[in-house]
């Protein structure tokens, strides 16, 4: 007779080996590819451009080939860390530069206002950037899944898959 938890019991996983496994072959641009169109607003996928509505304001999704440019909720914290990075680079090099001319009498008033000019400006002007370098981070992390091509496991993971 079955017992009431008889039917809870684990089924056997089928076990891939790597000879098994089929390759995941990524049809699209390399890394570098990917990077560089990120790195001038276009696409990464298709290196569309008319990415951004306005400014401040990006599309869901690329015109052209219908990829997801950001995926979910809270995925614009990568596009704020590289803001931060490329700003915070960019002080840096100014407090240093700054320093080696201006030493031994520093003009602290002028560095402050400096900095300030740094701090408000890089940001405002790096942002749209800083989005599709994302995207462009993204779409090769996402497309290496077996799902990536498609749009329904796109749509229900949130990710960037699919064609329209």
């Amino acid at each position: 007779m079955a017992g009431p938890f008889d039917d809870l019991d684990p089924v056997e996983p089928k076990i891939r080996t790597a000879e098994a496994a089929p390759a995941v072959r990524r049809s699209g641009p390399g890394a570098v590819t990917a990077l560089l169109r990120g790195m001038t607003k276009r696409c990464p996928r298709c290196g569309s451009g008319r990415l951004f509505l306005g400014w401040f304001t990006i599309r869901d999704r690329c015109p052209r080939c219908g990829m997801r440019l950001e995926r979910e909720e809270g995925g614009f914290l990568g596009a704020m860390v590289l803001s931060y990075l490329v700003t915070a680079t960019l002080w840096l090099a100014l407090l240093v530069t700054w320093l080696i001319v201006d030493l031994p009498d520093l003009h602290v008033a002028a560095l402050t206002v400096a900095s300030l000019g740094v701090a408000v400006l890089v940001p405002l002007l790096f942002w749209p950037f800083s989005k599709t370098i994302w995207a462009s981070v993204d779409y090769l992390i996402y497309s290496s899944s077996p799902d990536y091509g498609s749009r329904e496991a796109a749509d229900r993971s949130g990710g960037n898959g699919g064609r329209p």
